[in-house]
């Protein structure tokens, strides 16, 4: 008996060829899997190192090169003949263009993303994508399923031999915008019951042997259907005002969903809304107080004409780009996913209505998802149009996603467990390769790249002691509590009436006063001074200048060390976990810049801001702000 949803019962009669209880099982895929992979896979992972892989030793390593050699060769050897036959042109292609990267010479093979300008790089990407889209035509899943029914006949054969085969064809499948196991579910209706695929499954059809192979073998050829696909998205958080912005909407579902009804107030895009709570089972809200909502807000995300399958991750990558790069600037929480629907030409398709139980990094973060929607609100719109103009550059994601990855054991998600040592060790490691990405989607070397983010340090390093040293001064205590107050209250303004920078220079007397830091009181005099004093700042710029390079120096030693084995003292790996973050940020927030703003990506990362200039040229800090509010206040003078 074999199971796939519903049950193939034993059904076979005396005249049901062995041959055909093999096919039919063979789309079975509870009974394990093959250790040799599709060849979709493993020509995609040689895309993903073409396109990805940084770092000298990626390709310069022998053991690399071989491993996806091995693969390969596995892969292509347990082809069957019809599939074999059909993709022998672009195979060969492919197999010499990996061939002669593979016997390329140490300058050629150590050159990093972005910055491979060797032809050999493009060809065999070129090779591989032509080979891959060989794999995913309508024939080639045709061919497949040739080889299938080949192997299912040959009663000599006494391994899964048939394994590899079907493995590709469902991966085929995948890849052609279908869903896989819907196909093999209608391939168990057509051939063992002589079913169409539309069918209900009950009770067996007397179809003809060939008939059925030869249906099977149009399904699976057929290709997706392509139509407008759009993707409800039901998220537990705080709730915010309606934004839309490209091809995405964030909407309060507090409001929405009870507007959805027909007599609700009009609102854009409310009728697929209703199209998916009219049930009463998809994106439930509370009505009385004691009742607690599914979700609190919805993401619709517009695919445009494309196809149902996998339209859900695609539909939640986007939501969770605006999602990491709000976070990422806001330190908030993240909203969890509880529910979705997907419409397709504005009928329900697939939907998802259990509800979950909240998830927060400790009860009720009101305070923590309220920054979360404050940030969706300020940098949610420039991102969502970014993304309707262009995908975000594959670069680019893969360094937001190592960052996502780097900076979520010390997000409010964790506020509840502290950081352990792994955690901050992988932090080296993971922001070096997010500067490693960020350098190949501006075509830059690397080590370029990383001198630039270090002429970067100083000047930062300098701002943050400075604001420091000011929440030294207001820690509170002490007999002078109105005027810790007035300074704390205007230190913390949502709406300062001038930089926080003079604020320092204008009350910089007041903040010492009300400092009961004694052991710091000289060296916060010393950066409170630097603000309008420019052989000062210059000073604290050497010094923090010298410290970069030590700090440098010492994070390629740790990073090293952590990657290949080699001591590496937590206390050292503590000491420059800053350093690391400070140089990923800087880079990751350059590029996703220079993607929002459209402007070239190496532009925008030795780009230098206008107050960096001026102090490098000789001006204090106070002179530079000071100098840029006099026009503003004479045009308002004049205004008035």
């Amino acid at each position: 008996m074999v199971m796939i949803d519903y049950k193939v019962s034993d059904h076979w009669t005396a005249d049901d060829p062995a041959w055909l209880k093999s096919l039919v099982s063979s789309l079975d895929r509870n009974h394990g899997v093959s250790t040799v992979l599709p060849l979709t896979v493993i020509v995609e992972e040689v895309v993903e190192w073409l396109e990805l892989a940084s770092g000298i030793d990626a390709w310069k390593k022998p053991a690399n090169r071989t491993s996806l050699r091995l693969d390969l060769d596995e892969s292509i050897g347990a082809l069957g003949a019809s599939l074999r036959a059909h993709i022998a042109a672009s195979l060969a292609s492919f197999q010499a263009a990996f061939s002669q990267l593979d016997g390329s010479p140490k300058k050629v093979l150590t050159q990093p993303p972005g910055t491979r300008t060797d032809a050999v790089w493009a060809d065999t990407i070129t090779a591989a994508k032509d080979l891959l889209e060989a794999l995913d035509a309508d024939e080639a899943a045709r061919a497949s399923w040739d080889d299938l029914v080949t192997t299912a006949q040959d009663r000599t054969l006494e391994g899964r031999e048939y394994r590899p085969i079907a493995e590709l064809l469902f991966d085929q499948l995948r890849r052609r915008g279908l869903s896989a196991k819907s196909v093999f579910r209608d391939l168990v209706s057509v051939i063992a019951f002589g079913r169409n695929p539309t069918d209900i499954p009950i009770g067996q059809k007397n179809v003809p042997l060939e008939e059925r192979i030869a249906r099977a073998r149009t399904h699976v050829g057929t290709p997706a259907t392509a139509e407008p696909i759009v993707v409800w998205l039901g998220y537990q958080g705080r709730s915010f005002p309606h934004l839309s912005a490209g091809r995405v909407s964030f909407l309060d579902a507090h409001w929405a969903v009870p507007n959805a009804e027909p007599e609700g107030q009009t609102f854009e895009h409310k009728a697929e809304l209703w199209e998916l709570v009219q049930g009463g089972y998809l994106f439930k809200v509370a009505k009385l107080v004691n009742e607690e909502s599914d979700v609190d807000f919805l993401v619709r995300v517009d695919l445009g004409r494309t196809t149902a399958a996998g339209a859900l991750n695609r539909a939640v990558r986007i939501a969770n780009t605006i999602l990491d790069v709000s976070i990422h600037n806001s330190r908030g929480i993240r909203p969890h996913l509880a529910q979705h629907g997907i419409l397709g030409s504005g009928q329900i398709g697939s939907f998802d209505s259990m509800g979950s139980q909240r998830e927060t990094a400790f009860l009720n973060d009101h305070y923590g998802a309220d920054i979360t929607a404050k940030a969706i609100e300020e940098h949610g719109p420039r991102i969502a149009v970014a993304l309707a103009r262009e995908e975000l550059p594959r670069f680019l994601s893969a360094a937001l996603e190592v960052q996502t990855t780097a900076d979520y054991p010390f997000s409010r998600d964790m506020a509840t467990r502290k950081p352990s040592e792994a955690d901050i060790s992988s932090v080296i490691p993971l922001t070096d390769r997010v500067v490693q990405h960020v350098a190949a989607h501006a075509a830059l070397i690397p080590d370029d790249l990383f001198d630039l983010l270090g002429e970067r340090w100083p000047q930062a390093r300098w701002f943050t002691d400075v604001e420091r040293a000011v929440g030294m001064c207001l820690l509170g205590g002490g007999s002078r509590n109105e005027l810790l107050s007035e300074l704390t209250r205007e230190w913390l303004a949502n709406n300062p009436s001038h930089p926080w920078i003079l604020f320092v220079a204008d009350r910089s007397g007041d903040l010492l006063s009300v400092c009961r830091v004694e052991s710091e009181r000289a060296w916060i005099k010393r950066l409170f001074t630097s603000v309008s004093d420019y052989a000062e700042y210059r000073a604290l710029i050497e010094y923090y200048t010298a410290e970069g390079a030590v700090l440098e120096a010492r994070r390629r030693r740790v990073r090293n060390a952590l990657v290949h084995g080699n001591p590496a003292s937590f206390a050292i790996v503590q000491s420059v976990r800053d350093y690391a973050r400070f140089l990923s940020v800087s880079a990751l927030n350059a590029g996703l810049d220079s993607y929002i703003d459209g402007t070239l990506p190496a532009t925008a990362l030795a780009k230098r801001t206008d107050q960096f200039v001026a102090m490098q040229a000789g001006q204090d800090a106070a002179r530079y702000w000071r100098s840029r509010l006099t026009p503003k206040a004479a045009t308002n003078a004049n205004s008035s």
